[in-house]
């Protein structure tokens, strides 16, 4: 947990959702209305005390946390060369499928 320093308020004092996003995201870019989606997406916590809602540094923090976007790394991904490699084999075994009535039905002629 980080140390409270003299330009940082106690991580775990109750803030108002204006007030704190100026602290937690000096350089802009989050609302409170998107701070309450965050809060119905179960990331972060907030209380609600007077119908005022109050969160914390250290529960903004923990919903960062959360929603760090992974890469998919199920697939490498492919030079242009190997995708176009990749195309023309799929178009082929669809031919191949077509010519030989292999999957489905039988094709006939004429």
């Amino acid at each position: 947990m980080r140390q409270p320093d003299e330009d940082r308020p106690d991580p775990n004092a109750p803030m108002r959702l204006k007030d704190i996003i100026p602290i937690a995201f000096p350089y802009g870019g989050i609302s409170p209305a998107g701070l309450r989606r965050e809060a119905k997406r179960g990331r972060l916590k907030l209380m609600r005390i007077a119908g005022k809602d109050f969160t914390t540094l250290a529960a903004i923090e923990e919903m960062q946390r959360l929603c760090v976007v992974e890469p998919d790394r199920s697939e490498a991904p492919l030079h242009p060369d190997d995708e176009a490699k990749a195309s023309l084999a799929a178009a082929r075994a669809i031919a191949h499928e077509l010519r030989t009535g292999r999957r489905g039905a039988k094709l006939t002629t004429g």
